[in-house]
């Protein structure tokens, strides 16, 4: 089903935040707090997740957030190999651990949430036949009572729920996904797996330094499952760039989403020292064609009550055939016929996605990723248990993620160093060469005058030679004459 949401980036302190509901619970603002470190970044991160609470749903209210919780992750590339045509392939490992001592909940603690297992079916199933929908609708009822279900943390996040309905799908041939899991949960069997994030091959930049770290395929092939330009491969995996002056966007590869996300320039920054350019989401991010174009092959050619709204990206087709959309958090920028349904949601630009780079470097410098993960639940004439929610066309949020991360202080002053080291080095250059010429000078103009003093010297020398000899050839010629007479 879906599993897993979120990138990450070397040389970075991480504060992810994840955010979900609970039904169990009194105090709303409570955190959870669970410890994760990247392997790249070498220190710790924070993931803070917000889940969504359903118990509104169940009294036939609009839903509302309820309770956060906070994992974090190491990660880091393994099987490396450098390959002849200036790429290198790789695989990410992720590993999350909960830590005890950094924790203000449990584990423990339970959590009702949509059942994601129930609404995968039902939308799998909208197109086909009455008769199978009411067959189908029975044999799910005889396993489960509504649409909710209800779990622990650790289950949801890491050891995955247990449902009848997976082990009898399991038994179904002919399915139009293959579903490779026998329990649910959002990091269920990714915990150390190398293959859950694919099969990278990116650009080393050793031909083309405008090149590196451009992703040339994923999975072993140059598309995704998108259709057009759509499901071409753009952009990198977030950990090298090759910026180009003034360059008007970006685009960020996110596996778990089968697609690049373009962020926009947005204007100059400065952190920890370093100066930086910005590059934000704006409305071009989850468009489906409605204001660009481009945008238009998220959607199929034939564009129905399928295409969603804008600000709101279909990813079933990369998440095993589940009703799965993606958008920023708090549904921000997204069309509001969805977002009108929700109670409670509060988007401010605090929740837009934003990364900061330094564009010599090519390092990020501040990375604030945020987006949220929905599933879309819509009444299904025959499928009766899941038709429980008081709207008929719900995008029921399910838990949105926050990862900000700042460089941190040692590789800021690395930075500091290799950029004073290029912008000094020209002028050092300048004042070795000025100082040279001025040495040349100096020598030739001492030279010159040394040689001038010594033809001087040797003037007056001969002068006075000269009228020395002169002298006594005067005085002879006298003697000489005083004799005769």
């Amino acid at each position: 089903m879906w599993n897993g949401a979120s990138g990450y980036w070397d040389a970075l302190q991480h504060d992810l935040v994840i955010n979900f509901p609970r039904k169990d619970t009194t105090d709303d603002d409570t955190q959870k707090r669970f410890d994760l470190i990247q392997y790249l970044a070498r220190d710790p991160n924070t993931d803070l997740f917000r889940m969504f609470s359903v118990q509104h749903h169940q009294r036939g209210r609009d839903p509302r957030w309820e309770e956060r919780y906070v994992k974090s992750t190491r990660n880091g590339p393994v099987n490396i190999s450098w390959n002849e045509n200036n790429t290198v392939t790789f695989r990410n490992q992720r590993f999350w651990y909960f830590q005890h001592d950094m924790s203000n909940g449990s584990l423990s603690d339970n959590v009702t949430s949509i059942n994601p297992i129930i609404a995968t079916i039902a939308y799998t199933l909208r197109t086909e036949r009455v008769i199978l929908k009411v067959i189908v609708d029975m044999i799910l009822r005889t396993y489960h009572t509504n649409m909710f279900l209800k779990a622990n943390v650790s289950s949801w996040l890491f050891d995955g729920v247990g449902d009848p309905i997976l082990d009898l799908v399991g038994h179904i041939p002919h399915l139009p996904y293959t579903i490779p899991f026998d329990r649910f949960g959002w990091f269920y069997k990714r915990n150390g797996s190398i293959d859950a994030d694919g099969l990278f091959v990116t650009n080393t930049g050793a031909a083309d330094f405008s090149e590196l770290g451009k992703l040339e395929r994923w999975q072993h092939s140059n598309r995704t499952v998108y259709r057009d330009q759509c499901g071409e491969l753009k952009g990198t995996t977030g950990e090298l760039w090759a910026l180009e002056h003034e360059q008007p966007e970006i685009q960020i590869f996110a596996a778990d989403l089968c697609t690049h996300m373009s962020l926009a320039y947005s204007g100059p920054v400065v952190k920890q020292g370093l100066p930086g350019v910005e590059f934000a989401a704006n409305d071009s991010l989850f468009d489906n064609g409605y204001k660009y174009p481009n945008m238009a092959c998220y959607c199929d050619e034939v564009r129905d009550e399928n295409c969603m709204a804008a600000g709101a990206l279909n990813v079933s087709a990369c998440k095993y055939g589940a009703p799965a959309f993606v958008t920023r958090p708090h549904f921000l920028g997204m069309d509001p016929y969805y977002p009108s349904k929700i109670e409670g949601l509060k988007p401010t630009e605090n929740h837009n996605f934003k990364m900061a780079i330094e564009p010599v470097t090519g390092m990020p410098l501040a990375i604030s990723a945020q987006l949220q993960a929905n599933a879309l639940v819509r009444h299904i004439p025959g499928i009766s248990l899941n038709n429980q929610l008081p709207d008929a066309d719900m995008l029921v949020p399910m838990f949105w993620f926050r990862e900000d991360i700042t460089v941190d202080e040692h590789y800021a002053n690395f930075a500091a160093m290799a950029l004073g080291v290029r912008y000094w080095f020209p002028y050092g250059c300048y004042f070795f060469i000025t100082l040279g010429l001025c040495l040349i000078v100096t020598g030739v103009y001492r030279i010159r005058k040394y040689t001038l003093m010594r033809l001087k010297e040797a003037d007056i020398s001969a002068s006075q030679k000269f009228l020395s000899h002169g002298d006594k050839k005067h005085d002879f010629a006298l003697q000489l004459k005083e004799n005769t007479l």
